[in-house]
């Protein structure tokens, strides 16, 4: 394709520039440029207007300098001069036209700006289109010319520039088929990041150790990208793991997903799910899939679930595969807390201070160590329950309505009144930090009953006076139990535990 610019053309150019309003152009646009230049706060569209406003300046000064002393300049520096002028004014009308023109349409949420790659090809065009007439007008240079008898010189170019040409027309190609855009997740050639940049020559991915990789456009136009940002649609991770043969797939589903529907970040819809892949040597394989709204909290989300996984299995008594063959090779683990160390929070808790030290050692003999995860709700307001917990090791937040109401560390306990009577949990309870807990079971207190009945009534006035506290706590938190008589908790117990 050959560029002509006829004589006519280039002589309708040139008395609009030679004229003054021109200069009035110039100036009113060189306002504007400092004007919306102020008023931005984003870095890269102040850095575009500076080189606008830059060329802008330059026109001004070279066009009153014309004006003022053109008369007194050689004959052959004038040309040089207008040809100076008429150029920085046309490269700063160019370059402010473009760079407010991608501002509007973004303001306006007309469309998404386009990347820098494809600005600065119309850019050059632009400027191309500019210099051939005031050339041509000014100097009497043809540059049409210059290229049609530049063959030669033009194949030996193409050819020591074969790959850039060949990553720039690869990046105009990326351009109109937008497979991805700067600030989208994607993966390319095997590897993932956040686009940074769309340039002439290359895409710059960011990936999450905060690594910068350059990838030729002709790369990217070659491989399969991977786009997890488009549409405003969530994003769905896998992760898969061995589970034992001994324990029931279902019975591993539920887990996994009672622990993600606590994991923050991951979405209830799309819900979770999970799934049993096959039967392996090592095990019985499980596939895992979860949406999150950002592909960048997908590691953060997936580091989460593993962590929270591995408290809720060992809870469950449900050992991994490669776990069960370290314990065979090590040993049994020791136990959590020392026997003193147990009896002496038992003999603290009110409710077991009415037994006699051999019930609280078959007691203690009778509990079960519980981990939890830091952020795990170990108990949820009103679920049912029927265990009891004594806070062995870290803290916890008891709250009512989403306020947190109290806190809880070693040789606090929890959860006795829904045990004991039968009523839906009045609180959460949420792991501050790593805590272990000592549970007891209902069929416990259900021994206990049947060996000594005269607890029941020792123990349902406690527990009325331990509702009164809690009472007063919700209520200044802005809820409220009804209120419960000693009578009922009592006759509530009988109930539940069958006494007569």
């Amino acid at each position: 394709m050959t560029l002509r610019v006829t004589g006519e053309q280039a002589r309708g150019v040139l008395p609009f520039l030679q004229s003054h309003l021109s200069l009035i152009m110039g100036v009113l646009l060189t306002l504007l440029v400092v004007g919306v230049r102020a008023a931005s706060s984003d870095a890269q569209f102040r850095k575009e207007l500076g080189g606008a406003l830059g060329f802008l300046m330059t026109f001004l000064a070279l066009r009153v300098v014309d004006s003022q002393f053109g008369e007194l300049l050689h004959s052959k520096l004038l040309p040089l001069l207008h040809v100076a002028w008429m150029l920085t004014f046309a490269f700063g009308s160019i370059r402010a036209a473009m760079s407010l023109g991608v501002l509007t349409l973004t303001r306006l949420g007309i469309r998404t700006p386009p990347q820098k790659i494809l600005r600065d090809v119309v850019e050059i065009s632009l400027y191309i289109i500019a210099v051939v007439p005031i050339l041509r007008a000014e100097l009497a240079i043809d540059l049409t010319s210059l290229l049609a008898t530049s063959a030669i010189v033009s194949v030996v170019l193409g050819l020591a520039m074969q790959d850039t040409l060949g990553n720039l027309f690869a990046g105009l190609s990326l351009q109109l088929e937008r497979p991805y855009q700067v600030g989208d997740w994607v993966t390319i050639k095997e590897i993932t990041g956040r686009v940074v940049q769309v340039a002439w020559r290359a895409t710059r991915l960011e990936t999450s150790r905060k690594e910068i990789i350059t990838l030729p456009n002709n790369v990217c136009s070659k491989e399969a990208v991977k786009n997890y940002s488009r549409g405003g649609q969530p994003v769905g991770v896998d992760l898969s793991f061995h589970g034992p043969y001994d324990r029931a797939p279902n019975e591993v589903k539920e887990a996994v997903l009672e622990v993600l529907e606590q994991v923050p970040l991951v979405l209830s819809v799309p819900p979770p799910m999970c799934r049993t892949l096959g039967f392996e040597e090592l095990g019985i394989r499980y596939q895992v899939r979860y949406y999150v709204e950002d592909y960048s909290q997908a590691d953060g989300v997936s580091a989460e679930f593993y962590t929270r996984i591995w408290y809720r299995f060992r809870r469950e008594g449900l050992e991994l595969p490669a776990q069960r063959k370290l314990n065979m090779a090590m040993g049994a683990p020791g136990a959590e807390f020392s026997a003193e160390l147990v009896a002496d929070m038992l003999r603290r808790v009110d409710l077991f201070k009415v037994l006699q030290e051999e019930e609280r050692t078959r007691l203690r003999q009778e509990m079960v160590p519980r981990r939890f995860a830091r952020g795990e709700r170990v108990i949820e307001q009103g679920e049912k329950g029927n265990t009891f917990y004594l806070v062995g090791r870290g803290e916890l937040s008891v709250r009512t309505g989403g306020m947190e109401v109290s806190r809880l560390s070693r040789g606090n306990y929890f959860g006795e009144m829904s045990l004991l009577t039968g009523e839906p949990r009045t609180a959460t309870v949420v792991a501050l930090t790593d805590v272990v807990l000592l549970e007891l079971g209902r069929p416990a207190f259900a021994r206990l009953f049947e060996e000594h009945p005269e607890l029941a009534p020792k123990l349902s006035g406690m527990l009325a006076h331990r509702r009164m506290q809690l009472d007063a706590a919700m209520t200044a938190s802005g809820e409220r139990l009804p209120i419960t008589e000693e009578v009922d908790i009592l006759g509530r117990l009988k109930n539940i535990f069958r006494l007569s």
